[in-house]
């Protein structure tokens, strides 16, 4: 399991790199695991990257804030909250 900044715990449902553990997690410690794994079960929005790497996005009512979650060859590498999209979208 895995511990989201609060006393839950949420198990994601995707391996993670040693960067998203190093890194993506402690930059952005208020983005939540529960959200991240919200975000990749039910994406509002994916986009392939020209290097092969997939971007889900989702809205997060919560904070009303859209989390952008990056994917390489089923491995989870970064999540950060994406505000172009909140001025392009809005909130859905």
């Amino acid at each position: 399991m895995v511990a989201n900044g609060s006393n839950e715990h949420t198990t994601l449902p995707i391996e993670t790199s040693e960067y998203y553990e190093r890194e993506a997690k402690h930059k952005h410690p208020e983005i939540r695991d529960e959200w991240v794994a919200r975000v990749l079960a039910n994406p509002y929005h994916t986009e392939t990257q020209p290097d092969g790497r997939i971007r889900y996005y989702g809205y997060i009512t919560e904070v009303e804030k859209w989390v952008r979650v990056i994917v390489e060859d089923g491995v989870l590498i970064n999540r950060f909250f994406d505000r172009g999209k909140l001025r392009r979208w809005g909130r859905p």
